[in-house]
């Protein structure tokens, strides 16, 4: 399928770059994003109930929406993708990305430094592209798709307009215009994203109490965190960590507080769960 990538710059070949990268984009959210919701919503729901961070389920049509309009930035993301690799063929941008095996401890360092740059830069580019977003001007025309799921599922991870989706999109052309990076990095790259971005909108919190407040755990985000900015908006804004909510001021104040609660209720749940199924009898006795 990805030999189309490394193919000569005629139709042909600009149909297969498009065939590969829709099929590996859908391919790799909806079966994920699909799980993630049948296990945790359908199959588990009982058994992981204590985990919710709302309360309150989402409507199946919300659900439906979100399926729907995931299609969208798949389809946005194809385009983004085709472009490039058309464009790069013209020789109209540069492109660094380079093919081969990663051999040798050199070249092994480079493709795990690479990996952690594209991350930090995705991370930048997130957080300020997503403030953007929710400019009052700009937010109708980008962002507003994606905040019609107050209570998110994970098949809301791609929930965006075509604007936002091209935005969420784009911050790799530039990138790879620039560094060096293997296409195998790309791949385990943009995989990594997609599955933090379904893990964000799970709408349950696993992580113990103690994790917004750790001296190294409070950096990284949390399911709670990108929750609370569905409910209240204007906050809560990056996407792996949570260095540039805390750099520049734009964590929910009561965050850590409300996280803690999330996780205490959780508690609360679990040992109220095992008492009645140690205590069959008084079970009987309320039935």
């Amino acid at each position: 399928m990805f030999g189309a990538i490394q193919c000569e710059l005629v139709l042909d070949c600009v149909t297969k770059v498009s065939f590969a990268q829709l099929i590996l984009n859908f391919i790799r959210y909806y079966p994920i994003a699909g799980f993630a919701f049948l296990f945790f919503y359908l199959w588990k729901k009982n058994y992981f109930e204590r985990f919710r961070i709302q309360k309150v389920y989402p409507k199946v049509e919300k659900v439906w929406q979100e399926f729907r309009q995931s299609a969208v930035t798949l389809i946005m993301f194809t385009l983004i993708a085709t472009v490039n690799i058309t464009l790069s063929k013209m020789k109209l941008i540069p492109n660094k990305v380079y093919f081969g095996s990663i051999s040798g401890l050199e070249a092994w360092g480079y493709a795990l430094f690479s990996f952690l740059l594209i991350t930090v830069w995705h991370e930048t580019w997130f957080y300020w592209m997503h403030r953007f977003a929710h400019n009052r001007k700009v937010y109708p025309y980008v962002h507003s798709e994606h905040h019609m799921s107050i209570n998110p599922s994970p098949l809301a991870a791609y929930r965006f307009q075509a604007t936002e989706a091209f935005l969420e999109g784009i911050y790799i052309v530039p990138f790879i215009m620039i560094v060096p990076i293997h296409f195998n990095i790309i791949i385990f790259h943009t995989f990594y994203a997609m599955v933090m971005n379904i893990w964000w909108h799970l709408g349950y919190e696993f992580f113990p109490k103690s994790w917004a407040r750790g001296t190294i755990t409070k950096w990284i985000n949390t399911s709670t965190h990108h929750n609370l900015h569905h409910q209240k908006f204007q906050g809560n804004y990056s996407l792996y960590f949570n260095v540039w909510d805390r750099v520049m001021g734009t964590n929910f104040p009561n965050y850590e507080t409300y996280f803690e609660q999330v996780v205490e209720d959780r508690r609360k749940k679990g040992e109220a769960k095992r008492h009645k199924s140690l205590n069959p009898v008084e079970n009987l006795v309320e039935g």
